[in-house]
């Protein structure tokens, strides 16, 4: 996970280095390889995922952002970013011992596959199942009241 941060960090300067124009390429692209120098490479050998990784990565210094290969292109795609801050909030929610989910909501998804699952078998299933017994049914609108007044 830290090689995957690590590596966006390297992606967003190589994508700065193609914004400064009053540099020549060799300075623009110095922050990016003295980063990928110091922090990529001593990690790469440990994993050929790494150094898969690392290579890509460090083949958008030498191809035009605009003409890149769908493999590259997946690599400033904000998709990436987005998929990395998932597997970061992952791992913060496992080491303090939280769910990703919350418990409720695996309870309803367990109560809709378990209604699909009756009304597959054709059992006699009400057209609307009560959450709990002390709900009822008003206004013919269907709107379910739970218990002293709290509507949902």
């Amino acid at each position: 996970m830290h090689f995957s941060l690590l590596r966006l960090q390297l992606v967003e300067l190589i994508k700065a280095s193609y914004k400064v124009s009053n540099l020549p390429p060799t300075e623009a692209f110095t922050p990016a390889l003295e980063f990928a120098t110091s922090q990529l490479a001593p990690r790469a050998p440990t994993s050929p995922a790494f150094l898969d990784d690392l290579e890509k990565t460090m083949a958008l210094l030498i191809f035009p952002m605009d003409k890149l290969t769908p493999q590259l292109q997946q690599l400033i795609d904000p998709k990436l970013k987005q998929t990395v801050a998932d597997s970061v909030n992952h791992a913060i929610l496992s080491w303090q011992g939280q769910q990703r989910e919350a418990r409720l909501r695996k309870l309803i998804q367990y109560r809709a596959w378990a209604e699909m699952k009756a009304r597959e078998a054709k059992l006699d299933v009400p057209a609307i199942l009560q959450l709990d017994p002390s709900e009822s049914l008003t206004n013919g609108n269907e709107m379910m009241m739970i218990r002293e007044g709290m509507i949902t």
